[in-house]
């Protein structure tokens, strides 16, 4: 089904450009809101989901400052406060303390939360294989090349101040 037929549209869309880039937008808020379905079950949201995964497989075992997983999650850092307070709550991460400097707190996944990670990532991972499986492994790569030259031009265009 074609965007058109699927927003209900009435008249025909300007141009291919505009086409695509709606296709781009409502594909990634029905993956959002799949994200938040499945992870639902489990307690968790798209944010603390994605926190636990950093923490388990980009951390080193060290920890994760709130700077950094701001970056890693494209949120800034007082988003990424309270979605650590919330999980430090549910004892699923720990902050811990930079010698040295007390204003830089590491954050550490703990035991609890490897435990919650290993159920919803499981899950999670089959959807995720349910979705993207109609595509080959070569639409895969072309589909993150297509992505990442837009990201190219966006974030060129930040950085340009428009």
């Amino acid at each position: 089904m074609s965007i058109q037929q699927e927003l209900g549209f009435r008249s025909p869309l300007r141009t291919r450009a505009h086409e695509a880039l709606l296709n781009v937008v409502l594909t990634g808020a029905l993956l959002t809101k799949t994200g938040d379905r499945v992870l639902r079950a489990y307690g968790l949201t798209v944010s603390q989901f994605n926190v636990l995964m950093l923490l388990k497989y980009q951390s080193g075992g060290e920890g994760i400052t709130q700077t950094q997983l701001g970056q890693m999650l494209f949120v800034n850092r007082s988003n990424v406060t309270g979605v650590v307070d919330r999980m430090e709550d549910a004892g699923w991460v720990r902050r811990g303390s930079e010698e040295g400097d007390r204003r830089v707190k590491p954050v550490a996944i703990t035991a609890a939360g490897h435990s919650l990670l290993e159920q919803a990532e499981k899950v999670y991972f089959a959807r995720v294989q349910e979705v993207m499986g109609c595509l080959s492994n070569d639409e895969h790569q072309r589909l993150c090349h297509m992505l990442e030259r837009l990201r190219s031009i966006l974030r060129g265009a930040r950085e340009a101040g428009k």
